[in-house]
Protein backbone atom coordinates (compact mmCIF):
# COMPACT_ATOMS: atom_id res chain seq x y z
CA UNK A 1 0.00 0.00 0.00
CA UNK A 2 1.30 3.26 -0.55
CA UNK A 3 1.16 5.13 2.91
CA UNK A 4 1.14 9.19 2.12
CA UNK A 5 2.10 11.46 5.32
CA UNK A 6 2.63 15.07 5.46
CA UNK A 7 5.90 16.22 6.01
CA UNK A 8 7.99 19.86 6.92
CA UNK A 9 8.77 21.50 3.42
CA UNK A 10 12.65 21.97 2.93
CA UNK A 11 12.29 23.00 -0.27
CA UNK A 12 13.73 26.77 -0.67
CA UNK A 13 13.20 27.98 -3.62
CA UNK A 14 11.66 31.16 -4.75
CA UNK A 15 7.23 31.01 -4.81
CA UNK A 16 7.43 27.63 -2.80
CA UNK A 17 5.01 29.52 0.20
CA UNK A 18 3.54 26.19 1.11
CA UNK A 19 4.74 24.85 4.89
CA UNK A 20 3.83 21.09 4.52
CA UNK A 21 4.17 18.86 1.74
CA UNK A 22 3.31 15.07 1.24
CA UNK A 23 5.86 12.21 1.19
CA UNK A 24 5.19 8.70 0.60
CA UNK A 25 6.51 4.70 1.85
CA UNK A 26 5.07 1.99 -0.09
CA UNK A 27 5.38 -0.75 2.46
CA UNK A 28 4.13 -4.11 0.36
CA UNK A 29 6.22 -5.50 -1.84
CA UNK A 30 6.16 -8.29 -4.98
CA UNK A 31 9.51 -10.22 -4.97
CA UNK A 32 10.59 -12.69 -7.68
CA UNK A 33 9.26 -15.52 -6.30
CA UNK A 34 5.87 -14.44 -5.91
CA UNK A 35 6.07 -12.86 -9.20
CA UNK A 36 6.67 -16.21 -10.59
CA UNK A 37 3.60 -17.61 -8.74
CA UNK A 38 1.41 -14.91 -9.75
CA UNK A 39 2.64 -15.91 -13.29
CA UNK A 40 1.61 -19.28 -13.46
CA UNK A 41 -1.92 -18.44 -11.26
CA UNK A 42 -3.41 -16.20 -13.79
CA UNK A 43 -5.44 -18.38 -15.56
CA UNK A 44 -2.78 -19.90 -18.52
CA UNK A 45 -1.23 -23.27 -18.77
CA UNK A 46 2.62 -21.92 -18.37
CA UNK A 47 4.23 -23.60 -15.80
CA UNK A 48 6.31 -22.86 -13.18
CA UNK A 49 8.96 -23.92 -14.72
CA UNK A 50 8.64 -22.41 -18.51
CA UNK A 51 7.94 -18.72 -16.06
CA UNK A 52 11.60 -19.37 -14.63
CA UNK A 53 12.84 -20.19 -18.05
CA UNK A 54 11.26 -17.17 -19.96
CA UNK A 55 12.87 -14.68 -17.00
CA UNK A 56 15.97 -16.20 -17.11
CA UNK A 57 16.09 -15.47 -20.79
CA UNK A 58 14.54 -12.11 -20.37
CA UNK A 59 16.81 -11.07 -17.69
CA UNK A 60 19.95 -12.01 -19.94
CA UNK A 61 18.64 -10.65 -23.10
CA UNK A 62 17.90 -7.53 -21.74
CA UNK A 63 21.28 -7.36 -19.77
CA UNK A 64 22.85 -7.90 -23.40
CA UNK A 65 21.15 -5.63 -25.54
CA UNK A 66 21.44 -2.67 -22.90
CA UNK A 67 25.23 -3.06 -22.77
CA UNK A 68 25.18 -2.77 -26.36
CA UNK A 69 23.66 0.28 -26.35
CA UNK A 70 20.41 -0.69 -27.66
CA UNK A 71 16.71 1.29 -26.21
CA UNK A 72 14.88 -2.53 -25.33
CA UNK A 73 11.30 -2.13 -25.15
CA UNK A 74 9.41 -4.25 -22.83
CA UNK A 75 5.29 -4.48 -22.32
CA UNK A 76 5.69 -1.72 -20.24
CA UNK A 77 8.34 0.78 -20.83
CA UNK A 78 11.91 0.94 -21.85
CA UNK A 79 15.40 0.29 -20.78
CA UNK A 80 18.82 2.18 -22.13
CA UNK A 81 21.88 3.08 -20.89
CA UNK A 82 22.59 7.33 -20.82
CA UNK A 83 26.04 9.12 -20.22
CA UNK A 84 26.45 11.76 -18.14
CA UNK A 85 29.22 14.45 -17.36
CA UNK A 86 31.46 17.24 -17.84
CA UNK A 87 34.97 18.37 -19.45
CA UNK A 88 36.72 21.95 -19.65
CA UNK A 89 37.32 21.69 -23.34
CA UNK A 90 35.33 20.59 -26.58
CA UNK A 91 37.65 17.95 -27.60
CA UNK A 92 38.86 16.26 -24.45
CA UNK A 93 36.65 12.56 -24.28
CA UNK A 94 34.67 10.37 -22.03
CA UNK A 95 36.15 8.18 -19.57
CA UNK A 96 33.36 6.42 -17.83
CA UNK A 97 34.43 6.28 -14.00
CA UNK A 98 36.48 8.92 -13.65
CA UNK A 99 35.78 12.82 -12.93
CA UNK A 100 32.39 12.88 -12.82
CA UNK A 101 31.83 10.53 -16.22
CA UNK A 102 29.11 8.36 -15.58
CA UNK A 103 26.90 5.83 -18.05
CA UNK A 104 23.75 5.12 -16.04
CA UNK A 105 20.82 2.77 -16.67
CA UNK A 106 17.73 4.59 -17.19
CA UNK A 107 14.01 3.50 -17.44
CA UNK A 108 11.23 5.12 -18.77
CA UNK A 109 7.10 3.76 -18.70
CA UNK A 110 5.09 3.93 -21.56
CA UNK A 111 2.97 6.81 -21.04
CA UNK A 112 -0.35 4.17 -21.48
CA UNK A 113 0.79 2.03 -18.71
CA UNK A 114 2.07 4.98 -16.33
CA UNK A 115 -1.44 6.49 -16.79
CA UNK A 116 -3.06 3.19 -15.88
CA UNK A 117 -0.85 2.53 -12.99
CA UNK A 118 -1.52 5.75 -11.39
CA UNK A 119 -5.58 6.14 -11.68
CA UNK A 120 -7.31 4.86 -8.99
CA UNK A 121 -4.19 4.21 -7.40
CA UNK A 122 -4.55 2.66 -3.52
CA UNK A 123 -3.51 4.96 -1.12
CA UNK A 124 -4.09 5.63 2.65
CA UNK A 125 -3.41 8.36 4.16
CA UNK A 126 -0.78 7.09 7.57
CA UNK A 127 -1.75 9.39 10.32
CA UNK A 128 -1.12 12.98 10.93
CA UNK A 129 2.08 13.15 12.66
CA UNK A 130 5.47 13.72 10.32
CA UNK A 131 7.33 11.39 8.89
CA UNK A 132 10.79 11.12 10.32
CA UNK A 133 12.74 10.07 7.39
CA UNK A 134 16.43 9.24 8.43
CA UNK A 135 19.64 11.09 6.60
CA UNK A 136 23.09 10.93 6.99
CA UNK A 137 25.02 13.92 6.20
CA UNK A 138 28.32 13.02 7.48
CA UNK A 139 30.72 10.14 7.95
CA UNK A 140 34.03 10.13 10.30
CA UNK A 141 36.08 8.38 12.11
CA UNK A 142 36.78 8.96 15.95
CA UNK A 143 40.49 9.63 16.77
CA UNK A 144 41.83 8.17 20.48
CA UNK A 145 42.01 12.10 21.62
CA UNK A 146 38.51 12.40 20.51
CA UNK A 147 38.84 14.60 17.46
CA UNK A 148 37.23 13.59 14.16
CA UNK A 149 39.31 12.23 10.92
CA UNK A 150 37.54 12.72 7.65
CA UNK A 151 39.46 10.54 5.30
CA UNK A 152 36.64 7.79 5.95
CA UNK A 153 39.69 5.28 6.51
CA UNK A 154 38.85 2.60 9.83
CA UNK A 155 40.36 -0.30 11.09
CA UNK A 156 38.40 -3.01 12.98
CA UNK A 157 37.48 -1.89 16.18
CA UNK A 158 37.63 2.15 15.30
CA UNK A 159 34.74 4.48 16.27
CA UNK A 160 32.58 5.48 13.23
CA UNK A 161 30.27 8.52 13.64
CA UNK A 162 27.58 9.67 11.54
CA UNK A 163 25.49 12.99 11.84
CA UNK A 164 22.48 13.84 10.39
CA UNK A 165 18.96 14.14 11.15
CA UNK A 166 16.56 11.70 12.48
CA UNK A 167 18.85 8.70 13.17
CA UNK A 168 17.80 7.54 16.55
CA UNK A 169 17.28 3.88 16.80
CA UNK A 170 16.44 1.23 19.16
CA UNK A 171 19.62 -0.44 19.51
CA UNK A 172 17.37 -3.79 21.01
CA UNK A 173 16.22 -4.48 17.80
CA UNK A 174 18.52 -6.02 15.36
CA UNK A 175 16.51 -4.72 12.26
CA UNK A 176 17.52 -1.38 13.22
CA UNK A 177 21.41 0.33 13.45
CA UNK A 178 24.20 0.49 11.80
CA UNK A 179 24.82 -1.58 8.63
CA UNK A 180 28.13 -1.85 6.75
CA UNK A 181 27.01 -3.12 3.48
CA UNK A 182 30.01 -4.82 1.24
CA UNK A 183 30.13 -5.02 -2.58
CA UNK A 184 28.30 -8.77 -2.66
CA UNK A 185 25.85 -6.57 -0.74
CA UNK A 186 26.21 -9.03 2.27
CA UNK A 187 25.88 -6.54 5.33
CA UNK A 188 27.23 -6.70 8.97
CA UNK A 189 25.26 -4.82 11.30
CA UNK A 190 27.16 -2.88 14.41
CA UNK A 191 26.22 -4.10 17.64
CA UNK A 192 28.23 -1.72 19.71
CA UNK A 193 27.39 1.61 20.33
CA UNK A 194 29.52 4.45 22.40
CA UNK A 195 26.27 7.38 21.27
CA UNK A 196 22.90 7.37 19.75
CA UNK A 197 21.17 10.21 19.34
CA UNK A 198 19.14 12.26 17.34
CA UNK A 199 21.36 13.94 15.34
CA UNK A 200 24.57 12.08 15.94
CA UNK A 201 25.12 7.93 16.18
CA UNK A 202 28.87 6.65 17.31
CA UNK A 203 29.52 2.80 16.68
CA UNK A 204 32.16 0.34 16.83
CA UNK A 205 33.79 -0.97 13.68
CA UNK A 206 33.24 -4.73 13.76
CA UNK A 207 36.10 -7.00 13.92
CA UNK A 208 34.31 -9.67 11.47
CA UNK A 209 34.65 -7.49 8.41
CA UNK A 210 37.04 -7.94 5.63
CA UNK A 211 39.10 -5.50 4.11
CA UNK A 212 37.38 -3.73 1.26
CA UNK A 213 34.95 -0.84 1.00
CA UNK A 214 31.59 -0.54 2.53
CA UNK A 215 28.64 1.55 2.22
CA UNK A 216 27.33 2.88 5.42
CA UNK A 217 23.40 1.96 6.18
CA UNK A 218 21.01 3.80 8.66
CA UNK A 219 17.47 1.42 9.54
CA UNK A 220 15.31 3.28 11.54
CA UNK A 221 11.60 2.70 12.55
CA UNK A 222 10.19 5.80 13.40
CA UNK A 223 7.12 5.54 15.92
CA UNK A 224 4.94 3.39 13.49
CA UNK A 225 4.28 -0.02 11.94
CA UNK A 226 7.32 0.06 9.06
CA UNK A 227 11.14 0.71 8.46
CA UNK A 228 12.82 3.69 6.87
CA UNK A 229 16.44 3.50 5.90
CA UNK A 230 19.15 5.54 4.19
CA UNK A 231 22.86 5.02 2.66
CA UNK A 232 25.68 7.14 2.84
CA UNK A 233 26.59 8.94 -0.74
CA UNK A 234 30.61 7.92 -0.09
CA UNK A 235 31.40 4.30 0.75
CA UNK A 236 34.20 3.69 3.75
CA UNK A 237 37.41 1.97 3.65
CA UNK A 238 38.25 -0.51 6.70
CA UNK A 239 41.40 -2.74 6.77
CA UNK A 240 40.87 -5.53 8.82
CA UNK A 241 43.04 -6.71 11.87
Amino acid sequence: MLNIYTYQNSLKSEGIKDKYCFRSVVDQGLDNEQLVKEIVSYNSTITEADTRAVLSVLNDRVKHFVRLGYKVELPFGYIFNKANGTVSRLNEGFAPGTSNHRITTMFRFKSDIEKEMTENAAYKIAGTGFVQIPLIKEVCAILSDGTEEESLEFSCGDILRIKGNFVSFDASDKTQGLFLVASDKSEKRISAYNRIGTKIIEGYVPKELYSGLYEVKLVTKPGIDRYESCVFSTKISVKAE
